[in-house]
């Protein structure tokens, strides 16, 4: 989800004043779809916004090599966590994204692939309207991997993971994305990986699977 413009500055202006640093992390921020992908937060306030990004999704998902854009107040101490926590990153896939941003058109690969997932995500769309059932809403993202959908509250998303499966579809419940058991009614779906065709079919079969929940519930 992308925040409104004027919502990002309202929260580094209420930052800045308490003092409080912002991590924004970006790892769809190239992949935008309709429109130009918006400014990072950080390029308002290099000195109060910690941002990270990543090499996975724009260039190769196996590569698993990130950054990080940190104030010069806390690049020491961002150091010494990073080498607490991984102690040494691999010098061969560094290598290899150093290499391939030097000598290779990668604006012209993340452009490519944009419009990749863009026909994606329309087709995913598509499906949502034709096959999903009423009482049901989702989002329609400007860019990245994701749709984001929520059901009627009575639905548990995580009870219906096993019946979901068994129809050959996988998603992510509502409730891995809160801290507290928030959002059981609401469920994550990729567009990323499958065909325009798979997508379809697996959004009309995902649509059976809760159909058949709801009529068992005796939700209109």
């Amino acid at each position: 989800m992308l925040l409104p413009a004027d919502r990002r500055s309202e929260i580094l202006d209420i930052c800045r004043a308490e003092e409080i640093f912002i991590v924004e992390d970006n790892p769809y921020g190239l992949l935008g779809f309709d429109k130009p992908s918006p400014n990072a937060m950080r390029a308002s306030d290099s000195e109060n916004v910690i941002y990270l990004g990543t090499f996975s999704k724009t260039i190769a998902p196996g590569l698993r090599v990130g950054w990080a854009l940190v104030p010069q107040s806390l690049k020491e101490k961002m150091v010494i966590a990073s080498e607490s926590s991984i102690l040494c990153p691999s010098n061969f896939t560094q290598l290899v994204i150093s290499s391939y941003l030097a000598n290779q058109p990668w604006r012209d690969q993340i452009a490519s692939f944009a419009k990749l997932y863009k026909e994606r995500r329309d087709a995913a769309l598509a499906a949502l309207d034709k096959y999903f059932p009423k009482g049901a809403t989702w989002t329609k993202p400007g860019g990245g991997f994701y749709i984001w959908v929520t059901l009627p509250p009575e639905i548990d998303t995580n009870a219906l993971v096993p019946k979901a499966i068994a129809a050959k579809v996988a998603y992510v419940p509502g409730t891995a994305f809160y801290a507290d058991g928030f959002g059981s009614w609401s469920l994550r779906i990729s567009f990323c990986h499958p065909t325009p065709e798979r997508i379809t079919d697996g959004i009309k079969s995902l649509a059976g699977v809760i159909k058949t929940e709801m009529e068992s519930r005796q939700i209109n």
